[in-house]
């Protein structure tokens, strides 16, 4: 959809498989606007159910969500959004 005019790359480490824990990077460049844009990120499982993520844009956007599984294949999931350049507005 975006005709070349994107480049994206990004990195993804496990740190600890037992524990699900990794953090990934994603960086992208639109050529037609001279735009970079940068996203870093992690989660953790707290247990085997329950998974703790987070994230931070050079937007300054910061989001983070807690998702437990309580049957297979249903997610109950609680999550926030807050742009940290305004936060005199409420959050997502």
């Amino acid at each position: 959809n975006d005709k070349g005019d994107v480049l994206n790359a990004s990195y993804y480490h496990d740190i600890n498989p037992l524990t699900n824990t990794a953090v990934a990077v994603d960086m992208s460049h639109k050529f037609s606007t001279k735009e970079n844009t940068f996203t870093l990120g992690a989660q953790h499982a707290l247990d085997p159910l329950t998974t703790v993520k987070a994230r931070v844009t050079n937007a300054g956007k910061a989001s983070a969500l807690i998702q437990h599984e309580w049957r297979p294949k249903s997610l109950f999931t609680i999550s926030t959004e807050v742009d940290t350049k305004a936060i005199e507005k409420s959050a997502k």
